[in-house]
């Protein structure tokens, strides 16, 4: 009698670029990985690399990893739990989404142990948030210069600090979007039957269709008309 393999995604993560450049960090997670499933006699489905903050739950390997989990029934793996996540409401989703979820850490863990480390992670990151802030708070006050205001802080790295931006900017371009996104397709049929209409004018007729602007007034003006523009054309 044949028995078919337990499959894996694995997902391994590093928290900033330097850290993915090296990849030190991403294949001694990927070894600790690997070691297990072929202890247990399992096969690798899948590999899942990320380099972001664990704070972020929106993280794009991460979620294709969950997808891939839970439509083949694989089980998602890392080698710690705050590879996957550092919060108690993300590790809750993946058990409300019945992802069958193995830290190498903790292998026989069940759901409940899974939550305390959870909660205990969590814990220790906000204290450790706690004594960053006021240690920083001190050296501030004695006029130190911190983070990327040091001199030299940004030398040979100045890609890094681009990169950081634009993914700051897109992340930033996309929660706005899905945030208005009723609002533009409340707007879009007015600003484009008025092509060539002054922005006073699309002002007006927003507001007698009862369209209100992103920060929830019923008063248009023309600076918010041209953003609420920019973005429609944007989106085409």
């Amino acid at each position: 009698m044949s028995t078919t393999a337990q499959q894996f995604v694995v997902y391994v993560r590093v928290s900033t670029d330097e850290q993915g450049d090296s990849r030190l960090g991403l294949e001694a997670q990927l070894a600790a990985c690997r070691t297990h499933v072929e202890h247990n006699g399992g096969s690798v489905l899948r590999v899942f690399e990320e380099c972001d903050s664990g704070g972020n739950d929106e993280r794009e390997q991460f979620k294709l990893a969950v997808r891939l989990a839970k439509r083949t029934g694989a089980t998602l793996i890392c080698s710690k739990l705050d590879r996957i996540a550092r919060s108690v409401l993300a590790i809750a989703q993946l058990v409300k989404d019945n992802v069958a979820l193995r830290i190498v850490e903790i292998p026989n863990a069940d759901t409940t142990t899974v939550y305390i480390h959870a909660v205990l992670a969590e814990r220790e990151r906000e204290n450790g948030r706690q004594r960053t802030r006021e240690a920083l708070g001190i050296l501030k006050a004695k006029g130190v210069k911190l983070g990327s205001a040091r001199p030299g802080h940004w030398k040979g790295r100045e890609h890094l600090r681009l990169a950081g931006l634009q993914k700051a900017r897109a992340v930033r371009k996309t929660k706005v979007a899905a945030r208005n996104a009723d609002l533009y397709a409340e707007a879009r049929p007015i600003v484009e039957q008025m092509q060539g209409e002054s922005l006073r004018a699309i002002c007006s007729a927003l507001e007698a269709a009862g369209v209100f602007t992103p920060r929830g007034s019923s008063k248009w003006t023309p600076t918010g008309v041209k953003r609420l523009r920019e973005a429609l054309a944007a989106e085409v």
